[in-house]
């Protein structure tokens, strides 16, 4: 279903109801969290006395996406794992595996300093790559970097199995849905599996909901944001949006990923940014597909009918000759209208 604005019969009835929505307005977000892409112009503004953990606790969500404390020192993990028992939080953890052996004892490490950490922390995240439209020139190029993340995935799935340490692995724009899923299926593993980008495979000639339901049973967690795409002469035109001014049906997104797992933790991704562009009609861009590595026409055809059919509610986010202190009204405007909406129509979070 598409979730809408309210209209005016139902603020009528929320001014009736007023009491149980300054209850609402409060009511912290157990299961959900932020993640720090979403964050950049607060990080920027805040510099090294940026505490995310604080941040999401001073918003009432219950976890917070971050890394552990440099070179694992012993206090600074201590002070974080006060932090995360006395606001009863968890915790994602971006990591990098491990791609070279001689990184295996730092990797270790920091697997065994995220297991102790009371059982808050949910698991240990790797986006592995950037934009496989950006960052080959070649499908071989991809191939050979693919190779690269599966070894190092085998090297850490010991370490993870030994502290029952679980790993997401992002489809961060670089595999399409079929690939991540093969991927993580081959490793065989109750410790491997997938941070759910909803939108990030738009890019990668994907619906959503063609990624969703690929990718749904592989999940550990999801990266939560809404979307709205349009054309422009080059390709497609992706930008993160407030919920509700997207195209995406949260409310059942939430209940198909907490009726797999109750706990099932949604980290909001909003990033405010122009938006992205994807040059799906270029020369270029389809030379990272091949034979081996396909995208079938079939789900382009699919993307452009969805695009098309689903076009932006308003125009789309930009920060474009916006101030740093614009861009940073502009992104707490962003994030706090998601927080508000999942208070008020995302019930179980």
């Amino acid at each position: 279903m598409n979730l809408r604005r309210p209209n005016r019969r139902a603020l009528l009835a929320a001014a009736v109801l007023a009491p149980a929505a300054l209850s609402a307005s409060t009511r912290v977000l157990k299961n959900m969290g932020s993640a720090g892409p979403g964050l950049g112009a607060r990080i920027r503004s805040m510099g090294k006395s940026w505490d995310i953990v604080e941040y999401c606790h001073s918003k009432g969500l219950g976890a917070a996406h971050t890394t552990l404390p440099a070179d694992l020192n012993p206090a600074a993990l201590a002070r974080l794992r006060q932090q995360i028992n006395q606001h009863d939080m968890r915790l994602t953890v971006g990591l990098r595996t491990p791609r070279t052996e001689a990184e295996l004892p730092k990797y270790e490490a920091a697997v065994k300093a995220a297991s102790e950490m009371d059982g808050r922390v949910v698991c240990v995240h790797d986006p592995f790559s950037g934009r496989r439209y950006e960052q080959f020139k070649s499908a071989a190029e991809y191939h050979s970097f693919f190779e690269v993340c599966k070894a190092a995935v085998q090297r850490a799935e010991p370490i993870l199995r030994k502290y029952k340490m679980p790993l997401a692995i992002e489809n961060h724009k670089g595999w399409r849905s079929d690939e991540l899923a093969a991927w993580v299926k081959s490793v065989g593993s109750e410790y491997v599996g997938v941070c759910l980008d909803l939108v990030n495979n738009v890019s990668l000639i994907e619906t959503p909901q063609q990624t969703i339901d690929t990718l749904a049973p592989y999940t550990i967690f999801v990266s939560f944001k809404d979307i709205a795409a349009d054309f422009y002469d080059q390709g497609i035109l992706l930008s993160e949006v407030p919920f509700g001014d997207g195209h995406l049906d949260l409310a059942g997104i939430v209940a198909r990923f907490q009726k797999k797992n109750p706990r099932m933790l949604f980290q909001l991704e909003m990033i405010t940014r122009d938006p992205l562009k994807v040059p799906i009609f270029s020369e270029q861009y389809w030379k990272i597909y091949d034979e081996k590595s396909p995208a079938p026409s079939r789900d382009l055809a699919m993307l452009v009918d969805w695009i098309r059919t689903h076009p932006p509610k308003r125009p789309l986010p930009r920060i474009s000759g916006l101030s740093a202190e614009g861009v940073l009204a502009l992104e707490d405007e962003c994030n706090q209208r998601c927080i508000d909406y999942a208070r008020a129509y995302l019930t179980t979070l």
